[in-house]
């Protein structure tokens, strides 16, 4: 029986495989020089990051930057027959990385996918235990010198419980081996959707993440595919997030707030694989309004080298062009509004400034200005200082020291009047919030909002977590 949303890109990787071929790198590993220990690009809160076919040579990362100001993108996909990662083309993808690093922007490398999935040469089945496919990730962070991964899992392997858990595993230790070797990783999971968020199915794959140590910082939905005509794919795409918002708030023990904080959206642009499902310009702009309303982590789409009026009226999906009358950037333009770009919802929440205080007017402050693990919270006069600047991450961790040290809820309290502090970024879910359009930053673990404690407007007043109440003393803005 088929899955509603389980045919991402079902005709697009046969055709973009076939273009890997032509290119001569389809699925061949090729030694390149070592790059740097870790990519410095620092990511949005709130972020565009568009799916790129890797088997196709279509996209050049620069150019869709330069004329659309997006640096962001998802490539797709690794493959791991063997038990051996490879990259279509990959020594070609890993020159377009590093130039568009070198322009300010990064990549998130996404495993997977519709083919990978069904062929069972994805990692998760190939590798015999979890500590080979850990082997295996980590070399594609250090190889390709990236702190963004994603995974796709969809088709067979989302009923392979093997497969998934074994997945899970490698993941928590592939984000532990990160903490230890100054890599903060931020891990995705990409996941088929219904109209009313995740199935049954879905719900299992994530359940069984956060029993084996590992909850995703990400859940990435394909709003795409769900098998009609007819479908308004816009508002099916907004309700499926909403239906998902619950379900994993309920899976990772979180309010439905953080849940949102943790969530992405990914349709299919124009023409889906199923006849009369259309994903137009105008559903573009009610999920990034819908999307920037409810402050979620990601916006993206497959792909950005359909993004382009090639083929207007093609009722059938193709890997090249959307199947709409467009301009080309249209779609891409459309959804870099979420992060910021110009005219649109944007994903709120700046990044390396200060927070104030709404009712001290005063600064969050690292007292004493000391990047050291245990170094307590407080309000102090604006000055500009380091230990006054903050920056927001992708996978919600606010950071020091360029990225050293992290905001964290003291001992993973869950208790009105935890305090908090710095200490080393850990990937912990206890350094990871939400900041909120209304202007509160609730902790992720705990639920509870980030508090001047006592209401108090002196300088050295320090910062406590209390139940959320709307109050002044629990509001904050980015200066």
């Amino acid at each position: 029986m088929r899955t509603e949303g389980s045919d991402l890109l079902k005709p697009t990787r046969a055709i973009s495989a076939a273009a890997a071929a032509a290119l001569g790198g389809a699925t061949v590993l090729v030694a390149v020089s070592a790059p740097p220990a870790m990519a410095a690009t620092s990511w949005p809160a709130h972020v565009s990051a568009p799916y790129v076919d890797t088997g196709l040579s279509n996209t050049t990362l620069t150019t869709v930057a330069s004329a659309t100001g997006d640096k962001f993108f998802t490539l797709a996909f690794v493959d791991g027959a063997g038990c051996q990662w490879s990259l279509p083309n990959q020594s070609g993808w890993q020159s377009q990385i590093s130039a568009l690093q070198g322009a300010g922007g990064d990549v998130s490398v996404s495993f997977g996918g519709y083919t990978v999935d069904t062929d069972a040469t994805d990692l998760g089945a190939t590798c015999s235990s979890a500590s080979a496919m850990a082997s295996q990730v980590e070399s594609v962070v250090t190889t390709l010198n990236v702190t963004h991964l994603d995974f796709d899992i969809e088709s067979n392997e989302q009923f392979n419980s093997a497969d998934y858990t074994r997945t899970a595993q490698a993941l928590a230790s592939v984000r532990s081996w990160g903490s230890s070797t100054g890599r903060s990783l931020t891990i995705s999971y990409t996941l088929p959707s219904a109209t009313s968020g995740l199935t049954s199915t879905q719900t299992a794959v994530l359940q069984a993440a956060v029993n084996n140590g590992f909850t995703p910082n990400i859940v990435n939905l394909m709003t795409m595919d769900y098998g009609g005509s007819g479908i308004e794919m816009g508002t099916a795409a907004n309700q499926a997030l909403d239906g998902a918002a619950g379900q994993v708030a309920s899976i990772f023990g979180i309010s439905t707030a953080a849940a949102y904080a943790r969530l992405g959206n990914t349709p299919m642009i124009g023409q889906n694989d199923s006849a009369g499902e259309i994903f137009t310009e105008a559903d573009a702009s009610t999920v990034e309004s819908h999307a920037a309303a409810e402050g979620i982590a990601l916006v993206s789409f497959w792909s950005e080298g359909r993004d382009n009026g090639g083929c207007p009226g093609q009722t059938s999906a193709s890997s090249t062009c959307s199947g709409l009358s467009q301009n080309t950037y249209d779609f891409t333009n459309a959804f870099e509004k979420f992060a910021g770009g110009t005219g649109g919802g944007g994903g709120g929440g700046g990044s390396g400034t200060s927070l104030v205080g709404a009712q001290s007017g005063k600064c969050l402050d690292t007292y004493g200005a000391q990047y050291a693990n245990g170094t307590k919270e407080e309000i102090w006069t604006c000055n500009g200082g380091g230990n006054q600047q903050w920056t927001l991450t992708s996978s919600g961790q606010l950071t020091q020291d360029g990225g050293a040290y992290c905001l964290d809820d003291t001992g993973w309290g869950t208790t009105a009047g935890t305090t908090v502090e710095l200490w080393s970024c850990n990937g912990g879910a206890n350094q990871q919030w939400s900041v909120n359009s209304n202007g509160t930053i609730t902790s992720t673990y705990a639920g509870l909002c980030l508090d001047v404690t006592g209401q108090g407007t002196a300088d050295g007043t320090q910062i406590e977590l209390w139940t959320c109440n709307g109050g002044s003393n629990q509001q904050w803005h980015w200066q």
